[in-house]
């Protein structure tokens, strides 16, 4: 009977597949195509416009701008976490003594971040500009009247310096001040640092 069990399940299965797959076989030549009969008559479902095709498009690349805007916010996120262990290890590695390379080490990751950032704000906005030749595209379909947006234009420089690009000015302030205290010499570094 042990012997006979498996066989016996493995028939069982085998019929079910086989009846599953007869169903979806029916189910498919059944359901219609979309490319009409063989005399060239275009079938009456199924039609793609191309307004469904742009429609489309635009979530497709309206999901990347959304990606591209959250990996931005990922980068300032992740300059500010960064920054201060940046400044620590510089400091180890130094002797424990405050010197010039802690600043400008500081200065470096946020220039850094900074250009990260500003090649991902590029590319959001030419995703966006993008989208705008498909609204407009659209927009010359419609029944009424209708104009899309304006986007400005992606250029490298609009895209380095833009409003979301004043925090890493706001990071770089405090540190390029300190930098000048202690060129100056109103910060100094103690002669023995304790461990």
């Amino acid at each position: 009977m042990s012997t006979q069990r498996p066989t016996l399940i493995a028939a069982v299965a085998g019929a079910l597949a086989g009846a599953a797959t007869s169903q979806a076989l029916r189910r498919a030549a059944a359901a219609p195509t979309g490319l009409g009969d063989d005399e060239g008559e275009p079938a009456s479902e199924h039609k793609v416009r191309a307004d469904d095709l742009d429609k489309e498009l635009i979530d497709q690349l309206h999901a990347a701008t959304l990606r591209a805007s959250d990996s931005c916010f990922e980068i300032k996120k992740l300059c500010a976490t960064v920054l201060v262990p940046t400044g620590t290890l510089v400091a180890l590695f130094s002797g424990r003594r405050l010197t010039a390379a802690v600043f400008v080490s500081g200065l470096l990751v946020i220039c850094f971040f900074w250009l990260a950032d500003a090649v991902g704000y590029y590319y959001q906005r030419r995703l966006r500009a993008a989208m705008d030749v498909i609204w407009r595209r659209r927009a010359e379909r419609c029944e009424e009247g209708w104009t899309p947006p304006k986007t400005s234009a992606a250029s490298p420089l609009k895209a380095a310096f833009n409003g979301s690009m004043t925090y890493y000015a706001l990071l770089a302030a405090p540190v390029l001040l300190a930098l000048v205290l202690y060129t100056s010499g109103f910060i100094d570094s103690p002669a023995t640092v304790s461990p």
